[in-house]
């Protein structure tokens, strides 16, 4: 019944009809549906607004207010027009953010109820339909750098316009954030800007007192120099760091002169455009901006020494156009050279831990004199000392070990292990013992092919050591050889004596281990020679190696690689791999830091017939 209500209103809304009828009304099915589907449509009750109030204008008049050629805060005369839609009962309506110090809010002269409701301050009436509110409000002045503002949140309004005040002693540039239309006038002693603003947003006022501009001022310039100066063979160098505290205004170019006689290398600077030096030797470094504060300009001299010159003197790197100039100078020796101070003038010598940074602080040799002066004209000669070099090792075999295997025919073969450490020499000089055949040859794992030196000696070609932790790395190089030794007699008696290779470095320990047969009783009070006799091998070297060689194995591979490629070790046959017999009776010796010295031992045995 429900579905059919609008369908039985309509038809009472409609004058009764019959055919024929006065004052009947006919109409077709299709009219009829439309009338049926917007009587059905309509609501039974009026739409209800969906706001309690609105807010239709908002008008801020302000005026900042000074203290002591200060402003401190700005005091504002608002008026809203507000509409309140809700038919009855009480509304809470944001009128100003709590940010705002609110004197008074009053609705036709009568003091308004207010209360703050998440940080704004809120009308709280029962009254309908429009009327109008009056705020009176504050709100604090920033000031900062000669620039003055305030900002404060916005009330949601249709129209906002906003006119503020400020003593117009001083020229003043206005800034209204987001203003669509703004006026600026004088009137009456006052700046006065108006501007129309959104309906949201906040109303942020910034200005700006135009200060005159003030006549320039010549820049002043104090400098500093730096100058770390080296003398090696034949050259003086120098590093010249130019430190400069510019004052009152900028400058694009700065100048200095340099020493004649003096090359200059380089110049470096920030924003260094370009320099130049005139015949005076004055050097201008042009910059891309006017520099102010600090600026640092370094430079780089060099100096050929006549042969045979005793002496040299510090350049002096002067500074022009400056109010005041000192500088500090260190002076370090670039090879073995002996420096001293001449009869300086101008300068006093310092300990040079007193020396800045710039100077000490750029180099790992150490600073061996310092100097101050505070006038141009200083002048620091230095002595140069050269004195005799003298040879250091450049190549250490940290040990040699080698395997003996004797038959009982007398035959020898022997295998040599030498752990090497090498900084620049090309070749390792061996002397095999007389006689001796030599099989192969090996350096770091790699077969090579050994020459002959005009001595007779075995030149064995060395890689170079790689660094590791600071030091050289070792790498191996090992000889095997085999020699023709006395047999025993026909009782089975003999002598069994032998020499290792004499290698041309010294070596730090020496270790023999050779295998006898086990038929072979070794007189022990007939052993002889440089190596004593001990129970096993000490290897006091061997973890050392061990731990030196271990991290560069892989790199001493490629080097060595990459040297065979290179056509710097000869290609030679394959190793003989020896097989040793091992199960003979051991006889151990050793040496402790052998020198350019024979390495032999000998002993009788007897029992081998």
């Amino acid at each position: 019944m429900t579905r059919f209500a609008p369908l039985l209103a309509l038809l009472l809304a409609l004058p009764a009809f019959a055919q024929g009828v006065p004052n009947s009304v006919e109409m077709d099915l299709d009219a009829f549906l439309k009338l049926y589907e917007t009587a059905k449509n309509r609501p039974d009750d009026p739409e209800k607004t969906p706001w309690q109030a609105a807010i239709a204008s908002a008008r801020y008049v302000g005026e900042v207010m000074v203290q002591d050629e200060e402003p401190t805060s700005a005091v504002f005369r608002a008026k809203l027009r507000i509409d309140v839609l809700k038919d009855e009962g009480w509304i809470n309506l944001p009128l100003l953010s709590s940010t705002a110090a609110l004197r008074s809010a009053k609705i036709n002269g009568v003091e308004a109820p207010v209360s703050v409701v998440n940080s704004w301050y809120n009308l709280v009436t029962d009254k309908k339909g429009a009327f109008d509110i009056d705020l009176e409000f504050a709100v604090s002045v920033n000031s900062s750098n000669g620039s003055s503002g305030f900002a404060f949140p916005l009330v949601r309004a249709g129209g906002t316009e906003v006119s503020l005040a400020v003593p117009a002693e001083d020229a003043l540039d206005f800034t209204v954030a987001n203003a669509r239309l703004k006026t600026d006038e004088v009137v009456g002693g006052q700046r006065v800007v108006n501007a129309v603003l959104p309906s949201t947003g906040s109303l942020s006022v910034t200005w700006q007192r135009e200060i005159p501009e003030a006549e320039e001022e010549e820049p002043r310039i104090y400098s500093e120099v730096h100058t770390l100066a080296g003398v090696g063979e034949g050259v003086l160098r120098a590093h010249v760091v130019v430190q400069d505290t510019i004052l009152f205004n900028g400058v694009d170019e700065l100048r200095v002169a340099v020493p004649a006689d003096m090359t200059v290398l380089d110049v470096q600077g920030n924003g260094l455009r370009d320099w130049t030096r005139d015949d005076k030797g004055v050097l201008t470094a042009m910059l891309n901006f006017e520099a102010e504060g600090a600026y640092t300009l370094s430079l780089d001299l060099e100096r050929v020494l006549v042969d045979g010159d005793s002496g040299a003197e510090v350049p002096i790197v002067q500074p022009l156009g400056v109010e005041r100039s000192k500088g500090f100078v260190g002076v370090q020796a670039l090879g073995n050279l002996e420096l001293t101070a001449g009869s300086i003038s101008g300068a006093v010598a310092v300990d040079v831990r007193t020396l800045p940074a710039s100077v000490i602080g750029i180099t790992s040799q150490p600073v061996l004199l310092g100097f101050k002066y505070l006038s141009d004209d200083a002048k620091i000669p230095l002595v140069v000392s050269e004195h005799d070099k003298v040879d250091v090792l450049v190549t250490l075999l940290d040990s040699a070990e080698a395997t003996t295997m004797f038959t009982a025919d007398g035959r020898r073969l022997t295998s040599v292990h030498y752990q090497v450490r090498n900084n620049r020499r090309q070749f390792l000089r061996l002397a095999l013992p007389e006689g001796a055949e030599l099989w192969s040859a090996s350096v770091a794992g790699k077969p090579v092919q050994p020459a002959a030196g005009a001595d007779g000696r075995l030149l064995i070609p060395l890689i170079r050591s790689s660094a590791s932790g600071g030091s050289l790395a070792g790498f191996d190089v090992e000889v095997v050889y085999v020699e023709s030794g006395e047999a025993p007699d026909a009782g089975g008696n003999g002598q069994f004596k032998a020499q290792m290779p004499t290698a041309d470095a010294p070596t730090t320990w020496v270790g023999w281990t050779v295998y006898a047969p086990w038929e072979a009783k070794v007189k022990t009070k007939s052993m002889d020679g440089s190596l004593r006799e001990t129970e096993w091998l000490s290897h006091p070297v061997e973890a050392a190696s061990v731990m030196e060689v271990q991290e560069d194995t892989i790199s001493f591979n490629q080097s060595a690689n990459q040297q065979m490629a290179a056509g710097a070790m000869g290609r030679g046959a394959e190793p003989v791999k020896v097989s040793l017999p091992l199960d003979g009776q051991p006889l151990h010796f050793e040496k402790l830091l052998a020198l350019d010295e024979a390495l032999w031992v000998s002993f009788d045995y007897k029992g081998l017939k």
